[in-house]
């Protein structure tokens, strides 16, 4: 039995799809440029983005099939005015076509609310924004805007940029990160306004340059977040400092390209932010990701490339000590795997190798297969998205393989893409007997911008 949208839902669903499709219309009539007629200093875009997602066995019993569609829509205004501006972006994601007990959190459901509202000064070499605001920064693998996962992390607070030459950039940050919330069912889709909180602080300091040897880039950085429990906010007390470097050289055709990039992890944190759980510990955590490439001159373009990624985890539960690395507000999806009603890699207690094969079959096409081997970093600590809640008897790392494979199609230049995907999970026999079978997710998804 999956869950029936209500009539108003039904509307609502209704009014994206349409949307999807006018959008699609005024895409196709306008591939270049929008016919409204709006001063120099405003500009006005959005997105919709819709996915169906397909996954053959749930997480938690086993025993049925999981399926969603997902819905995103943002619509935004900028006014750039020449040393300031503002801008106001909306965001609605929903989730339809879903399972009664299939769970559904604040990854999946924001309905209509502020994604960013700011305002900012400077020029070409500096700019402060104070407000509302998302942001990438580095490899994504700590802060991101979610492109795949359907809501988008926000955050309240001043954020500055520094140019210094041509080839060297300071960025500073100082957040409260944002609540994504919904009221009552996540399923109905009802609005509730997002909130931030004082007792929950995340911020930054990142130095990048272009000038190292071999048309290398290089960052490094530090993350602060600290955070305590309050009357509406349930936290896992963290107070984690992360500090990281990242090497890189960018994809040239018949050239070798690299990336490596490494983190530590210190402070203190609990286990879990259940109320029950009061016990502050010691937090100390390393992450690694390294990777060698080669492009090649040839048809279709192939980019073979070797991975290897490592997040610790807790390496004896009885020691006062977490180990298991916070990946704080970053992403899993350009490592891991799709998200969604999947996600069933995390950078957390993993040491995982991978071979990934990028192709480029004609110039609207592009075609993505990785094979990727799972391991637990300790064989002490469980991997709870596999559905492995407790370490594995008599210390059995090996947690499967998974094989992915994308495939993309520009079909309207910056304006329509479509997008397919097929992750199979290949389960160990160590998870075989514990009742955690082989799993596949299937997905296809419209991404429109308008």
């Amino acid at each position: 039995m999956f869950y029936h949208p209500l009539p108003a839902k039904r509307s609502a669903r209704r009014t994206l799809l349409c949307g999807l499709l006018c959008t699609a219309s005024f895409a196709s009539a306008a591939p270049s440029e929008s016919n409204l007629q709006l001063p120099s200093w405003l500009s006005l875009s959005g997105t919709l983005q819709t996915r169906v997602e397909y996954l053959n066995q749930d997480f938690d019993s086993g025993q049925r099939e999981d399926h969603a569609l997902v819905e995103r829509t943002t619509l935004r205004a900028d006014l750039n005015f020449e040393h300031s501006g503002a801008t106001l972006e909306l965001a609605d994601s929903r989730i339809f076509w879903v399972e009664d007990d299939t769970p559904v959190n604040s990854a999946m459901v924001n309905p209509l609310d502020i994604l960013q509202g700011y305002v900012w000064v400077g020029d070409d070499q500096w700019q402060v924004k104070l407000g509302r605001f998302t942001q990438d920064l580095g490899s994504r693998r700590f802060m991101a805007r979610n492109r795949y996962r359907n809501t988008i992390n926000a955050f309240d607070g001043v954020n500055a940029r520094w140019q210094l030459g041509e080839q060297d950039t300071v960025r500073a940050f100082y957040s409260l990160p944002v609540e994504r919330r919904f009221d009552g069912d996540p399923r109905d889709n009802k609005m509730k306004s997002d909130r931030s909180h004082e007792n929950q602080q995340f911020g930054g300091l990142m130095y990048e340059t272009s000038r190292l040897p071999f048309d290398s880039q290089g960052e490094i950085y530090l993350l602060t977040l600290k955070e305590r429990d309050s009357a509406d906010l349930q936290t896992r007390n963290r107070e984690l400092y992360s500090v990281g470097v990242r090497l890189l050289r960018n994809p040239q055709t018949s050239h070798w390209d690299y990336e490596f990039e490494a983190l530590q992890q210190e402070g203190r944190s609990r286990l879990s932010s259940s109320a029950t759980n009061t016990d502050s510990l010691d937090h100390s955590a390393s992450f690694l990701h390294a990777e060698l490439g080669y492009s090649f001159d040839a048809p279709w373009q192939p980019r073979l490339q070797a991975h290897y990624d490592y997040a610790s985890g807790d390496r004896d539960p009885d020691d006062n000590e977490n180990n298991g690395l916070d990946s704080l507000y970053g992403i899993p999806r350009s490592d891991f795997g799709p998200t969604g009603i999947y996600g069933l890699l995390a950078r957390n207690n993993i040491s995982s190798p991978a071979v990934r094969l990028e192709l480029k079959p004609a110039g609207d096409w592009r075609l993505f297969m990785e094979l990727r081997d799972a391991w637990l970093a300790t064989a002490a600590a469980p991997s709870p998205r596999t559905g492995l809640a407790e370490a594995i008897p008599g210390g059995d790392k090996h947690l499967g393989s998974q094989l992915e494979t994308v495939l993309r199609w520009q079909v309207i230049p910056s304006r329509l893409q479509l997008e397919s995907g097929l992750t199979y999970f290949n389960a160990s026999d160590a998870l075989k007997d514990r009742g955690i079978d082989d799993k596949y997710y299937l997905y296809l998804q419209a991404n429109l911008s308008f």
